[in-house]
């Protein structure tokens, strides 16, 4: 592309170039304001919260036993110190007393 060599010419590139450059060093600014970007950070999380949610919703309707069955592991995982505990308490109070002792004596009396 030959440019013309005319000094007035050159100078209204240059500024248009310039204010093109201004125009988007502005854009630029706006975008990388600390309130903007987190704007839009909360912005982009509701939409993949939201979009994960339906996701979920729509794998439960289509199979809801498969489910359940997941969300009983998980809480099985959860509780697995309540439910070993149960088992350890109810093997110790039972494991200490002696044939004949007060639960049986008390059902006897009653």
């Amino acid at each position: 592309m030959t440019v013309p060599r005319d000094p007035d010419a050159a100078r209204v590139r240059a500024r248009a170039a310039r204010d093109k450059l201004m125009g988007t060093v502005g854009t630029l600014q706006q975008r990388l304001k600390p309130a903007n970007l987190a704007q839009e950070a909360v912005e982009n999380a509701k939409q993949s919260v939201t979009s994960i949610a339906r996701e979920g919703t729509e794998a439960v309707r289509t199979r809801p036993w498969l489910a359940a069955a997941v969300t009983s592991g998980i809480g099985l995982v959860f509780a697995r110190g309540w439910i070993v505990d149960i088992f350890r308490k109810g093997k110790h109070e039972t494991a200490g007393l002696p044939k004949g002792s007060a639960t049986q004596n008390s059902n006897a009396e009653g």
